[in-house]
């Protein structure tokens, strides 16, 4: 792919470079945030050569471009001047998304978790190796190779709000460096042992209340506590004189922010957080097997859309609160569900361009990316596509009638099976295999035919 001139037509497509108000990248996508989304060619920019597909979700403008999205990200950046998120022209505007409620909540979701992405699914994948090497290999817990690497883990998952508290003061346009130091106290555990103690802790004669896993592993306190400080940041800015402006708004944001963070926010966001876990909690034992079939269903359907970033909380929260996550084992299998389709195109095509996408796409989606296989094969084709969510709906079945679930963080793929050791492992393996077997076949039975591809007709035309 030559990134600069698959960057130079998306730059065009999307309005210019004078269209764009900020840019970032996950590990499929180009995320624009644009000043007018009638002035982008949404059908422009899908027909360029490298493009896979462009999503409108969550007030972005999202260009789908599959494994080689770092090249054209640093190429738009190069063309543009604009450096990710990093942009210093701040309006008031550029805190909200115009649109439905929806769309602000998955924003302001992707925002924040997107850039994490690489260290959560790094620590993920850690863990897996890891958990290979203690069932198979011998290697002891109390060794130091195994303290070593397990703790580049912890760094991750046991201190979760740092990262969080970084990604959010991007988000709300405030003093990063000042939102990572109220995340290093909400982490303390010098505070944690002093109020979890028998004497407890108290600040200006008020007890402080702390949840009994502590805050290391929370997503909600910390994302509602940065946006507190962001406005008491941005009040200061405003009023303090500018020659004491320097001083006194790093002092007062602080000396504000942590007490309230202690005595009200953290408090009220760990029972809200608690409430929202539990309540999923509830449909889950209410019954397991639909749950799944609902949520191994969905979830491919809401990835096309971006919606998918609603849940992937909840599975942080039933981690932290129940050590299980058992979203990743319902919705893991439609992974492979997807990459089944894609592969059974593959092996079905005499078409030398498509079997190479769709073998590229399929084994990619064997390592937990599923974008290329699903806006590259699947979704063009359609009834792979279908094909796939309905396996996927079966499995998240299976996954959910063995109360499979993931031990630790990470990616569903062919490295993550350690994370699933324990309780419905058995049942997760079937789910994982049905669902990449399954679409393989059907789609290379009745699901796709040269004859009947429009794309290869015009060719041969």
């Amino acid at each position: 792919m030559d990134y600069k001139q698959v960057a130079e037509q998306i730059v065009k497509g999307v309005g210019g470079k004078e269209n764009i108000k900020s840019i970032t990248h996950c590990v499929t996508r180009v995320r624009f945030k644009l000043i007018d989304n009638a002035k982008a060619d949404k059908e422009a920019v899908k027909n360029i050569k490298g493009v896979l597909n462009v999503v409108e979700s969550g007030g972005q403008f999202q260009v789908v471009i599959g494994n080689e999205v770092n090249g054209v990200f640093d190429a738009v950046q190069e063309i543009t001047g604009i450096q990710g998120e990093a942009i210093d022209v701040v309006e008031k505007d550029d805190m909200k998304v115009k649109g439905k409620f929806m769309d602000r909540v998955i924003d302001l979701v992707t925002t924040i978790f997107t850039p994490i992405l690489p260290a959560l699914i790094g620590a993920g994948m850690i863990r897996s190796v890891l958990m290979l090497l203690t069932t198979f290999c011998g290697l002891a817990k109390d060794s130091g190779t195994y303290i070593v690497l397990n703790e580049i883990y912890n760094a991750i998952f046991n201190f979760l709000p740092i990262y969080l508290a970084y990604t959010s003061a991007k988000r709300f346009k405030c003093n990063p460096f000042l939102a990572v130091a109220v995340a290093l106290t909400l982490c303390s555990s010098t505070i944690q042992t002093a109020v979890q103690s028998e004497a407890g802790l108290s600040f200006l004669g008020m007890q402080l209340q702390f949840p009994t896993q502590g805050y290391g592993s929370s997503v909600i306190p910390i994302i509602l506590t940065i946006w507190f400080m962001s406005l008491i940041q941005h009040t200061c800015d405003k009023y303090v004189p500018a020659v004491a402006r320097y001083v006194f708004t790093p002092l007062l944001t602080l000396v504000i922010t942590v007490p309230i963070m202690f005595l009200v926010i953290g408090p009220v966001a760990s029972t809200l957080q608690g409430w929202i876990g539990s309540g999923y909690t509830w449909l889950y034992n209410l019954n397991p097997i639909i749950c799944g079939v609902i949520l191994g269903g969905a979830w491919q359907i809401l990835v096309v859309f971006g919606l998918h970033w609603g849940i992937v909380p909840l599975g942080t929260l039933n981690l932290a609160m129940y050590g299980r996550n058992t979203i990743n084992a319902m919705t893991g299998p439609s992974n492979w569900s997807q990459a089944g389709a894609a592969l059974g195109v593959a092996f079905k095509t005499k078409d030398p361009e498509i079997k190479q996408t769709a073998l590229s796409a399929g084994i990619t989606g064997v390592f937990s990316i599923t974008e290329p296989s699903i806006y590259g094969v699947n979704l063009k084709y359609k009834k792979p596509f279908y094909i796939a969510v309905v396996f996927a709906a079966i499995a998240g079945g299976i996954a959910g009638a063995g109360n499979a679930a993931a031990l630790a963080g990470g990616p569903v793929g062919i490295l993550s099976f350690p994370l699933f050791f324990g309780e419905g492992f058995g049942y997760f393996c079937v789910a994982m295999f049905l669902s990449l077997l399954g679409p393989m076949i059907c789609t290379y039975l009745f699901g796709y035919s040269d004859s009947a591809n429009p794309e290869l007709q015009n060719k041969k035309q």
